[in-house]
């Protein structure tokens, strides 16, 4: 299409009084073209509106591409089969300039957008039944899902990694997202195509092993030494140290080795100095369950809805106590000081608006936990409902208490004014999923 100058500098020379032919030999320009212009009258372009093929398909490519997340190879088979064949190419273009296809926001193609879909993904955003419909002939979806939730960080790293390439992010994004080697997510997937999901999670740093006719007499007279006692080699230790273990083979063998060697043999078998780590756990057997529920009521809060973290502090004596101020004279704190009393307190946060309501106590009963809802009640009365979670005390679900908790939901709902108070309970031993029991003092 000739631009908006050559078509003035036709019309100028063809009012001038030159030829067509003339015009198009001193522009370079075929006659037809300047025929066209010529009898048009104007320099502006024509506005050519040509129907597309696909512009009565709109819709329902939209709906096709959520339906197959964005797989624009699926939509053009899904077209295909209902008739409509056009070139990958030209459907291609269409999404493109109709901004169908949202980059910045495809996992397989973002590494922010990746990195967003694997965080999701932990924290149980994607089900299991949703991939499924997707790869519904997958008989590993489960067992994947429940190492990514329960297993530990490098097996919920593989199965992340497992369910991402079944997602079709490619291997360079997922190491990314990890925050991982390519080549150790590559191996994850070429170890899962070959060996299967089993082989995968057992597959540990035995593998530095290799074969037994490898390991050599001092691998094995080390690990002979390192297997019994200290006391054995009449050391007084109840457990292992680098010049220990050096002294008991140099006195069993009469061989010096170097603590480098030592610590390299070891490595290669797989043994690693480490230091005992004290980790949060709880005995409740229905941790799991209890732990799904509270997620789940967060996640699914409603508009009129609120959720609320309670917990109680002391009781705690009265007096003086360190700290740092500025003054000019030294203070100075009792030793034996004289009890002024004790206190206790109960506060309830606000899961929503982040605001703390507390209030003191005499003491930690089931009837301060109902005056702490009655605050929270004539508070926010114009909720309709509130979640309520604290720590597995035994005042905390104590009959008394459950039958006062349902005495007044029924006397709300008999007025129908006001929320309904429902519980979430902790699981056992699980403070620290208390979030007033993290921030407290």
């Amino acid at each position: 299409m000739l631009d908006k100058q050559t078509r003035g500098a036709i019309l100028l020379l063809r009012r001038k009084g030159h030829s067509l032919r003339c015009i198009s030999r001193l522009l370079s320009l075929s006659r037809d073209s300047v025929r066209k212009v010529a009898s048009v009258g104007s320099d502006e372009p024509p506005i050519i509106l040509r129907s597309r093929k696909l512009d009565a398909h709109r819709e329902r490519i939209a709906q096709m591409l959520a339906e197959f997340d964005g797989n624009l190879v699926k939509v053009h088979r899904a077209l295909a089969d209902a008739g409509t064949s056009v070139r990958y190419s030209t459907l291609a273009a269409f999404c493109r300039n109709n901004h169908l296809l949202n980059r910045a926001r495809d996992p397989r193609r973002s590494v922010v957008a990746a990195r967003q879909w694997l965080l999701e993904l932990i924290n149980g955003a994607h089900t299991v039944e949703r991939f499924q419909s997707q790869l519904p002939h997958d008989a590993d979806l489960r067992f994947l899902f429940s190492q990514l939730k329960h297993g530990r960080s490098r097996h919920r790293k593989k199965a992340a990694t497992i369910l991402a390439r079944k997602r079709g992010i490619s291997n360079s994004v997922i190491a990314a997202a990890l925050r991982s080697s390519r080549s150790t997510t590559r191996r994850y997937y070429k170890m899962y195509l070959e060996a299967g999901a089993e082989k995968l999670f057992a597959w540990n740093t035995t593998r530095h092993m290799g074969a037994e006719a490898q390991i050599s007499d001092r691998t094995k007279r080390i690990l002979e030494v390192f297997h019994h006692k200290p006391t054995a080699f009449g050391i007084n230790r109840t457990n292992w140290t680098q010049p220990a273990l050096l002294k008991a083979y140099e006195q069993s063998y009469g061989e010096i080795i170097s603590r480098s060697t030592l610590a390299r043999i070891l490595r290669r078998v797989g043994y690693r100095w480490r230091k005992a780590r004290r980790v949060l756990t709880s005995p409740d057997p229905s941790y799991h369950e209890k732990v799904e529920l509270l997620l789940n009521t967060l996640r699914c809060l409603g508009e009129n809805e609120m959720f609320f973290f309670l917990d109680e502090w002391g009781p705690i004596q009265v007096r003086k106590r360190g700290g740092k101020a500025y003054r000019n004279d030294h203070a100075t704190i009792p030793r034996h000081q004289v009890s002024r009393g004790n206190v206790s307190l109960i506060a309830a946060l606000s899961a929503t608006t982040n605001q703390v309501t507390w209030r003191f106590l005499e003491s930690k009963a089931s009837h301060a936990m109902m005056d702490m809802i009655e605050i929270l009640y004539n508070q926010y009365h114009t909720k309709t409902k509130f979640y309520m979670t604290w720590d597995a005390v035994a005042w905390h679900n104590s009959g008394p208490f459950l039958e006062a908790l349902d005495q007044f939901n029924e006397e709300t709902r008999a007025f129908s004014v006001g929320p309904i108070i429902e519980l979430v309970p902790l699981p056992t031993s699980s403070q620290f999923l208390n979030v007033m029991q993290t921030c407290g003092p």
